[in-house]
């Protein structure tokens, strides 16, 4: 008031503004609190300024609104799916203004939050209250020295939450996943916990039906059978603390979509708890950053997945419409939480059931617990990813790499993909066979890469690893279409590196042409807009040919930018230490 502002209720701030800017938080009272009715309401040619949340728009209405001429202009600093696709028809308006949720990053804010966080521990420190408390009741017992409180029943319960990325209670929680076990019997389930498992049945039969409305909406819908002309993709959907797989199928121009198996094997396979797949589609989950902290696994083919950020909108629209029609599901994450029934102690494993021919099944291998010898390859790959992520050849989540199994040969380790790579663990590495599929359970999908790797250990028998960085001034060459040449014995050894041109990341294609330039010339193939792959005896072999055939492409690279043509080495040593270079690649 004292600048002059009024309050009022919503329906006249609607109907009276030329400017409506939105700064609430997401609530089950906000959540989509600017649809078709408040649109109807407003001035025809007023602007919406929305630098609080995606979900409190609803983006159907919004693009209807835009479209119409009812809004004069929308200007945005967040998305219902963050980055948004390059189609993102919100993107075609002219009359929308959009920035990538930088609003609040600011100098004075950056600055503020700094003076805030010193003030604060100022406060603590010279003993008085702090302003700004999360969590006011740890100050009754807070103090600077003494024994730590101890809250296992509060720790317990923060697990059972979702936090902003990865916490410390989460990280933890992997290593415990991952550490072994000891295999001891557990007590049968207590009273109480038998009351926790049947409430949360309540949660999951809702959740359940949720699905099925969900699915059944998806299969006769208008917008997604248009969007289905043309196409040949058909997504699964895991939710694995509720048992539960749906799919998702847009094959040339017919859409279905039921629980259960799809029909075929699916192109884009997608795995994560309930509640994240709720979030996903309410818009309190951001997809991008669940898949890269772990708890949004996807596998498949890359090309076909992004077409499922053209559907987002949609998706979120039929989802919500599901939900509305069943109801609240409740608390989704104690599903994860919850204790589940106590099985009878097996001696041994029932034998697998013989395949029907012709059947496809889909089998659960739960692998005995075995601890992880300390040096085995996992540490190894984990060492040569950190050692190329600090020379800058692997970036923060682009490149790969992988070996044999030392107990296998036709199944590999990888990195997994859209994951940190400057902060892996040996436990977070992938297994699969030869043909991308995954042969023991993870929490991490395998790198999205994982089909040129696949395909040149099957062309390659002597290949014991493959790495593929983005090695900056070799990947220059390729862009520049400079050749490798032989300035040196070392850059010798390689003789002429291929160069195959652009082919979308991830697809068969693209694993069929590097692994047959791989074949012709032997050790190292340089994709066109996407980076270096070199093939080894060993994971250290193939690390030094990387790192070498980098800093041959720095010196080319060097000469031509001094406008000089590099001493080449004679045609016959050249050929002679080809030749060496081969053997003992």
């Amino acid at each position: 008031t004292r600048l002059g502002a009024e309050k009022v209720s919503l329906e006249r701030l609607l109907a009276e503004s030329d400017f409506i800017s939105l700064h609430t938080p997401v609530t089950d009272e906000t959540r989509g609190m600017i649809n078709a009715a408040a649109f109807a309401r407003m001035k025809t040619g007023a602007f919406l300024v929305n630098t609080a949340r995606a979900a409190l728009v609803d983006e159907a209405a919004l693009l209807e609104a835009l479209r119409s001429g009812k809004l004069g202009g929308y200007a945005t600093d967040v998305f219902p799916v963050e980055p948004p696709a390059a189609d993102d028809p919100l993107l075609a308006f002219s009359n929308v203004i959009a920035t990538p949720h930088i609003g609040g990053n600011t100098q004075q804010v950056a600055a503020h939050q700094g003076e805030i966080i010193v003030d604060e521990l100022t406060h603590l420190l010279t003993g008085r209250r702090p302003k700004y408390l999360l969590n006011p009741k740890v100050m009754e017992t807070f103090s600077w020295s003494g024994p730590r409180r101890q809250d296992e029943a509060g720790l317990r319960q923060r697990r059972a939450v979702p936090g902003p990325g990865v916490t410390d209670l989460e990280a933890s929680a992997h290593r415990e996943k991952a550490s072994p076990a000891s295999t001891v019997l557990q007590p049968t389930n207590t009273l109480a916990e038998k009351v926790q498992i049947m409430n949360t049945n309540d949660i999951r039969q809702k959740m359940i039906a949720i699905l099925n409305e969900f699915t059944a909406r998806i299969a006769s819908d208008s917008e997604l059978a248009e969007f289905a002309k043309g196409k040949n993709v058909i997504f699964s959907f895991t939710v694995k603390d509720l048992d539960q797989v749906f799919y998702l199928s847009f094959v040339n121009g017919k859409v279905d979509a039921g629980l259960g198996n799809p029909p075929r094997e699916a192109d884009v396979k997608l795995k994560m708890a309930a509640d994240i797949l709720d979030g996903m589609f309410t818009g309190r989950v951001n997809a991008t950053k669940a898949a890269t902290s772990g708890k949004l696994s996807f596998s498949g083919d890359t090309a076909k997945a992004m077409s499922f950020i053209r559907i987002q909108g949609q998706m979120s629209r039929l989802y919500s419409e599901a939900r509305a029609k069943v109801g609240d599901p409740g608390d989704l994450t104690r599903l994860s939480a919850a204790p589940t029934p106590q099985a009878a102690p097996m001696t041994s494993a029932p034998p697998p059931t013989a395949p029907v021919p012709g059947e496809r099944k889909e089998i659960a291998y739960v692998a005995p617990v075995v601890a992880r010898r300390v040096g085995d390859v996992r540490d190894q790959i984990l060492m040569v990813t950190n050692e190329l992520y600090a020379k800058g050849m692997i970036t923060s989540t682009g490149g790969n790499i992988s070996a044999r199994c030392e107990d296998n040969p036709n199944e590999i380790w990888i990195t997994p993909s859209a994951i940190f790579k400057g902060d892996l663990h040996a436990e977070m590495m992938v297994r699969i066979d030869l043909d991308g599929r995954m042969v023991r359970e993870s929490e991490y999908s395998a790198s999205s890469e994982r089909r040129v790797h696949c395909a040149i250990y099957k062309r390659m028998p002597e290949v014991q690893a493959v790495i593929h960085t983005h090695a900056p001034y070799a990947t220059l060459m390729a862009l520049a279409g400079l050749k490798f040449q032989p300035i040196s014995t070392e850059a010798a050894f390689f003789g002429e590196i291929p160069v195959v041109p652009f082919i979308m990341p991830g697809t068969d294609e693209l694993a069929e042409a590097v692994a047959e330039a791989m074949c012709r010339h032997g050790i190292a193939v340089l994709m066109q807009n996407h980076g270096l792959v070199v093939a080894g005896s060993s994971l250290r072999r193939a690390a030094d040919m990387t790192e070498s055939i980098e800093v041959t492409a720095h010196k080319l690279i060097t000469c031509r930018l001094l406008g000089v043509q590099p001493s080449l080495l004679p045609e016959e040593a050249v050929k002679a230490l080809k030749e060496i270079g081969a053997s003992i690649a």
